[in-house]
C-alpha cells in the first residue's frame, strides 16, 4: 500500500526529521487569496484524509496491541516489537493540516479590528481543531514545536523551539479556555457564519463552544498520573460551564467519500477473541457493528454436516474472535487459525468473524455510504465523567454517567452503522440496550465500577483506537484480570510479549535547519528515567504515561 501524495509530500516537511522545514515554513499559502471561511473546509479535509495511518498505524499496530482486532492468520511473532511506518499523525499536522490552520488563524488577526470583530467566531474553530491536533501528535511524540511553528512565512523564526509535553498541555487548556471565553464576549449578531464551509457543525458556533469546554476535560484526562490536582482544578471549572450533552451534539466529522483510499480498508482483520467473548457472553448490541458474522449461519452447517466436514453438534455462535498470541497461530495450536476453516465446493467457510469493514471503509465492495470519524463524543464524555467521578475526582451521580454513556455509545455506533450503509444493518432497539444493561457483568455494581466503566470506554473507543491504546497507558485497564479479559500473548512456546507504549521517535540529523532545538528537546525527554532505552524503544514512555 502506498500513501496518499499529500502524506508522501509531507513526510518531508516535518521539522524532526528533515533539513526542509524551511520550506513548509515558508509555503506561500498567504498569497492565497481565499478568505478564511474558503479554507475551512480544505484545512478539516486535510486532517481526516490520512489513510496511511490507518492501514499501518491502527490496523497493523495499535489495534492488535490493544487486542481490538486480529489479523485473518493471526499475530505475527514480531507484532509487538513492529513499530515501523507509524507516525503519520504528525505528518499531516506539520503538512497541510497545521498549515492551513495557521493560514486560517494569521489571516484573521491581520485583518482590521472591525473585520476581525466578525471573524471571531471561524477563528475559533480553526483553533480548537489545531489544538486538538497537536495534541493528538504529541500524545505518543511528547516535545513539539508547536507555538512557534508555521510563522516563517509570516515573518517568524525558521528554527521553532519545541516546548515539553507538560508545557504543551498548559498551553492547549489555556487556548481552549480562551476560545470560549471569546465565543461567549463575541458580537453573534456580526459573525461571518461558515455555512456548510464549516463540515462539523454547519456553522453552529454554540455546539463548537461546548466542544472547546469538553475538549478541555479529555486532554486533561492525561494529566491522572503526573498532576491529578490539576486535572480535579480544570474539570471543576469545566463542568462548571456549557459542555456536551446529548450524541446530537457529538463532536464527529461525516465524511462524504473521505475514505475512498484502499488503505483504509481494513480487509484481512478480525475480531479479537478478548473482545468477542466479552461481548458475547453479554448480548453487546454493537456486536453486528463491529464485527461480520462469520460463515457458519444454520445453512452453511447443514451443507458442511451432509458433506462430512463437519458434526452435527456445533455452537451455533456468529461472532467469534481469534487468540491474540503468535504462539496460538501454529499448527494444532488453534482452531481459529486451522482446523475451523472447512472447504467445499470451491468456498472456505471459517469460524473466525471479520471486522465489520464499511464503519471503517464505506466503499468497500461498491458501497456508497458514508464515513464517521469520532473526536470526542457524548459517550466518550459521559464515560469518562463516570469514570472520574468513581475516582472521587469530580462530583457525580457515577451509576447514571456510566449507563448514560452506554447508551450514547450504542446510538453512536447505530448512526456510524447507518450512515455507513452496513450490509443487514438492523437499529438497535431500546429492549436490547435494556437487557445489555441488566446483563451479568455490565449491570452497575458500586464495588467494581471502576472496572465496568474503563472495560464500556475500551469498547466506546473501537474506532478511536489512539483512545483505546490511551485508556490502557492510563489505567491500566482492561487487563488479563477484568472481566473483559485481555490475553498475555507469548511467541516461542512462551516468551511473554508486552503492549508498546510510544511510537519510534526521529533521531536528530545535523542537516536539519532545527537540530539544535530537536536535539535539545529529546535530551531532556530522555533525562525521563521512564522514556526508555533510545528513542527507537516503543517500550519507552511519554511523559504523561507515567509508571
Amino acid at each position: 500500500m502506498k500513501k496518499l501524495l499529500i502524506l508522501t509530500v509531507s513526510l518531508s516537511l516535518f521539522i524532526s526529521c528533515t533539513s526542509d522545514f524551511a520550506d513548509i515554513n515558508t509555503n506561500p499559502l498567504d498569497k492565497t487569496t481565499a478568505t478564511p471561511e474558503e479554507l475551512l473546509p480544505l484545512a478539516i479535509k486535510r486532517g481526516y484524509t490520512g489513510s496511511y495511518e490507518y492501514y499501518y498505524d491502527y490496523y497493523r499496530r495499535i489495534m492488535p496491541w490493544t487486542q481490538t482486532l486480529v489479523p485473518n492468520t493471526g499475530n505475527a511473532s514480531n507484532f509487538m516489537d513492529d513499530g515501523s511506518n507509524m507516525n503519520a499523525r504528525k505528518d499531516i499536522f506539520y503538512g497541510d493540516h497545521g498549515a492551513l490552520l495557521t493560514d486560517i488563524i494569521h489571516k484573521i488577526n491581520e485583518m482590521p479590528a472591525n473585520e476581525q470583530a466578525k471573524y471571531v467566531n471561524i477563528k475559533s474553530i480553526a483553533s480548537i481543531l489545531k489544538v486538538y491536533y497537536a495534541w493528538y501528535v504529541t500524545d505518543v511524540n511528547g516535545s513539539m514545536a508547536y507555538t512557534e511553528s508555521f510563522q516563517a512565512r509570516y515573518g517568524g523564526t525558521l528554527t521553532p523551539k519545541f516546548e515539553t509535553q507538560e508545557q504543551l498541555y498548559d498551553i492547549f487548556d489555556k487556548q481552549l479556555n480562551d476560545v470560549y471565553g471569546d465565543i461567549e464576549a463575541a458580537d453573534q449578531a456580526i459573525q461571518i457564519n461558515p455555512g456548510n464551509k464549516d463540515l462539523f457543525f454547519n456553522g453552529n458556533i454554540t455546539r463548537w463552544k461546548k466542544i472547546a469546554n469538553s475538549l478541555r476535560l479529555k486532554i486533561a484526562s492525561r494529566l491522572m498520573k503526573r498532576n491529578p490536582a490539576k486535572l480535579s482544578t480544570i474539570a471543576t471549572q469545566v463542568l462548571s460551564r456549557e459542555q456536551i450533552n446529548s450524541t446530537d451534539e457529538d463532536f464527529s466529522l461525516l465524511a462524504k467519500r473521505f475514505t475512498e483510499n484502499g488503505n483504509f480498508n481494513p480487509i484481512g482483520m478480525s475480531a479479537s477473541k478478548p473482545m468477542a467473548d466479552f461481548m458475547n457472553l453479554n448480548k453487546d448490541p454493537r456486536r453486528p457493528i463491529f464485527f461480520q458474522e462469520n460463515d457458519y449461519s444454520q445453512e452453511n452447517i447443514d451443507k458442511l454436516v451432509a458433506a462430512g466436514k463437519m458434526k452435527p453438534a456445533i455452537e451455533n455462535q456468529r461472532y467469534v474472535g481469534g487468540p491474540t498470541s503468535p504462539d496460538m497461530v501454529s499448527p494444532n495450536k488453534s482452531r481459529y487459525y486451522t482446523s475451523a476453516k472447512r472447504l467445499l465446493d470451491g468456498i472456505n467457510y471459517d469460524t473466525i468473524s471479520r471486522l465489520q469493514y464499511k464503519i471503517w471503509h464505506p466503499e468497500y465492495n461498491a458501497g456508497t455510504g458514508n464515513a464517521v470519524f469520532p473526536i470526542l463524543t457524548y459517550a466518550d464524555y459521559s464515560l469518562l465523567k463516570a469514570e472520574l467521578a468513581a475516582r472521587g475526582l469530580i462530583s457525580g451521580n457515577v451509576q447514571a454517567l456510566y449507563e448514560q454513556g452506554i447508551r450514547a455509545s450504542i446510538i453512536t455506533y447505530n448512526y456510524i452503522a447507518k450512515e455507513a450503509l452496513v450490509d443487514k444493518y438492523i437499529p438497535t432497539t431500546e429492549a436490547e440496550i435494556t437487557t445489555y444493561l441488566n446483563s451479568s457483568q455490565v449491570q452497575f455494581n458500586a464495588s467494581t465500577a471502576l472496572e465496568q466503566i474503563i472495560i464500556q470506554e475500551y469498547l466506546n473507543y473501537f474506532k478511536q483506537p489512539n483512545e483505546v491504546w490511551a485508556l490502557i497507558k492510563r489505567t491500566g485497564m482492561p487487563n488479563t484480570s477484568t472481566a473483559l479479559t485481555l490475553e498475555s500473548p507469548s511467541r516461542d512456546g512462551g516468551i511473554l510479549l508486552v503492549m508498546p507504549r510510544r511510537i519510534i521517535l526521529s533521531t536528530p540529523s545535523k542537516d536539519n535547519l532545527n537540530y539544535q532545538n530537536q536535539k535539545s528537546a529529546l535530551d531532556m525527554m530522555k533525562l525521563d528515567p521512564d522514556f526508555g532505552l533510545s528513542e527507537s524503544d516503543i517500550q519507552g514512555r511519554i511523559w504523561w504515561d507515567k509508571k
